[in-house]
């Protein structure tokens, strides 16, 4: 397929998503997009592309946050593969766990300390959370990834603890509510370190381009001299985008 017409696919697909609220369905992609022979990791690419230009595709095999009240949790989410930890990552969840030996729980059952907290007890409310940093650690140790640092992760777990306990409501919880909440507050913080990563490599990919596409245009640095109207036409980008661009690398001089 000509880059020509794979571009204005890509052109029709923006177009229908703006139609639609930026939305897209599966049957519209594959319409659209008949023809063209992508292998999967194309079709990825594709699906990336249109993410970054916030258009959400229904039904789409890609990674989402489950929504807060939608019924889906982290724990039906799709499993991820966990990352053994490094030594030094060992070597820190051990002293971290050290350092809540200070706390030390009463007699209790977990039980009587969510019906309590269901009632607005602040002291059940700060032996749960103390109960339950040593849990939070563990699932943060279960969800270990590649962009977030354990001690990050433990942080955002030990986040979501206090939150959940904090916005519990006055129904009565559980320890399945519990860990559910801690997993869905790591799994978001992953989420949009994620998207932070995506979209600046995706920023990478453009400089990169430019840069190429700079090079083999200009083989006469004083005689030719593309403005920046010419190459936004040329490399098929917002003269803006472009802008931006060159202001990162220097070259807006």
């Amino acid at each position: 397929m000509e880059v020509a017409e794979f571009q204005k696919k890509l052109s029709d697909l923006c177009a229908l998503a703006g139609e639609n609220g930026k939305v897209l369905t599966t049957g519209q992609l594959k319409d659209i997009l008949a023809g063209t022979d992508l292998d999967k990791d194309q079709l990825l690419k594709v699906l990336s592309y249109l993410k970054l230009q916030g258009i959400t595709i229904e039904g789409a095999v890609l990674p989402e946050e489950p929504e807060k009240g939608s019924g889906e949790t982290a724990d039906e989410a799709p499993e991820r593969e966990q990352i053994p930890l490094t030594a030094q990552e060992q070597a820190y969840l051990e002293d971290y766990r050290s350092s809540l030996s200070a706390f030390h729980p009463s007699g209790g059952k977990t039980e009587e300390l969510f019906l309590r907290l269901a009632g607005g007890s602040e002291e059940a409310r700060n032996e749960l959370a103390g109960r339950y940093m040593d849990t939070a650690a563990e699932l943060a140790v279960e969800m270990n990834c590649q962009e977030i640092s354990l001690a990050d992760l433990i942080q955002e777990a030990n986040v979501s603890l206090m939150s959940a306990l904090r916005d519990c409501g006055e129904t009565v919880r559980d320890d399945a509510w519990l860990r559910r909440e801690i997993r869905n507050g790591i799994q978001k913080a992953i989420k949009t370190q994620q998207d932070t990563r995506f979209a600046d490599d995706a920023l990478v990919a453009k400089v990169e381009k430019l840069e190429s596409a700079v090079k083999e245009l200009t083989e006469d640095e004083e005689e030719n001299k593309f403005t920046v109207n010419e190459l936004a036409i040329l490399l098929d980008m917002d003269v803006e985008e472009i802008q931006d661009i060159l202001r990162l690398t220097g070259d807006d001089k």
